[in-house]
């Protein structure tokens, strides 16, 4: 992997996204490198561009980013997973100076905002037409460009974008977390976390049989392995076939973990280890 202090950190732009807040907060004296999608950040990492990428794999309320997962399943081999980031996600209404609610028409945001906050979407701004953005700052751009649109996004971007906060935060109740992966090309197997939490991702496929899922998670209950994390994804031009994506707690170096991991293997058709990561303490959101 390319030095941090030689090549940049790639995220999910623009800048003001809560991918470049973590990116600054981790990294904070390498350059960033904002990317349009989450597929171009995984480009930048493979092609030797930036040392390594940020990506968003899971929202506390939203759910998991599936483009984030099949990008770990199609990349397994090449790409591995060596640092678990989380922060936690305060989103304002932004637009122009004074806008009246009633004047808003079309409201900009990531799928998952506008997902999590329909209900108060539905009673503040009834009739409001809501458009998805591929990020929370390109939704703040847009709703720059009229004076009758707004964005869910971080309070931070109403400076880079010429917009004021209308109303913030959103929902004040309710605790919104996002998780990230630190993504490279070498393989990491973590033995200790200064968070004292350590996870193993892995690709799994499986027979096409009755209960080969319910076989394949036998070994890590035997075990007494946590499972975290398990996504399902279908394989694309092979109708009704599968394959996961999962974390579990423990470095693949445990002993417990390993014996969890050998068992999982006979049972599976494959399986692929993405690294041992470390999950750093959670980053609490600035109010700004």
């Amino acid at each position: 992997m390319p030095s941090l202090a030689s090549a940049p950190v790639a995220y999910l732009g623009p800048e003001g996204t809560f991918s470049n807040l973590v990116a600054a907060r981790r990294f904070p004296k390498s350059p960033g490198l904002a990317c349009a999608t989450i597929t171009e950040v995984i480009h930048a990492i493979r092609s030797g561009v930036a040392a390594c990428g940020i990506v968003p794999i899971e929202n506390s309320s939203g759910g998991t980013i599936t483009e984030t997962v099949d990008l770990l399943i199609e990349q397994a081999g090449g790409l591995f997973v060596r640092e678990g980031l989380t922060l936690d996600v305060r989103l304002a209404l932004l637009g122009r100076s004074g806008t009246d609610f009633k004047k808003i028409r079309s409201l900009y945001s990531h799928v998952m905002p506008l997902r999590h906050h329909r209900e108060w979407i539905r009673e503040n701004l009834p009739g409001v037409k809501m458009i998805e953005s591929s990020s929370t700052a390109e939704a703040a751009r847009k709703a720059s460009l009229s004076p009758t649109s707004a964005a869910l996004a971080a309070p931070g971007a109403a400076a880079l974008y010429g917009l004021s906060i209308l109303k913030f935060p959103v929902r004040p109740e309710a605790l919104n977390v996002t998780n990230f992966l630190v993504l490279g090309t070498h393989p990491l197997i973590a033995k200790t976390s200064t968070s004292g939490l350590i996870r193993t991702a892995i690709v799994a496929a499986l027979p096409q049989t009755s209960g080969s899922l319910h076989g394949f998670l036998g070994p890590f209950a035997r075990a007494g392995v946590n499972l975290c994390r398990i996504v399902s994804r279908p394989v694309p031009g092979a109708p009704e076939t599968y394959v996961f994506y999962l974390e579990i707690e423990g470095s693949a170096e445990e002993a417990t973990v390993k014996k969890a991991l050998a068992g999982a293997k006979r049972l599976a058709a494959s399986l692929q280890i993405l690294g041992s990561y470390p999950v750093r303490a959670r980053y609490r959101a600035l109010n700004r």
